[in-house]
């Protein structure tokens, strides 16, 4: 197996490195309201961390495939 791995481009290294990226982004997306502003009154958009997490998880696709 790992002659298979070996053998693959380092194209798709960076998919599939993206795609776990991916999901793990819908997992983010999945997440209830009331488990992200747990402990917090102030309910604003900017405080909503799976918006934060999303943003971040693009700038490491992007990273990915730049470099």
């Amino acid at each position: 197996m790992g002659d298979f791995f070996r053998g693959l481009p380092l194209y798709w290294a960076k998919v599939i490195a993206a795609l776990l990226y991916l999901l793990l982004g819908l997992w983010v997306i999945t997440r209830p309201r009331d488990f992200i502003f747990r402990g917090t009154e102030d309910k604003s958009r900017w405080r909503d961390l799976r918006l934060w997490a999303l943003v971040l998880i693009g700038i490491q696709i992007i990273l990915y495939f730049l470099f």
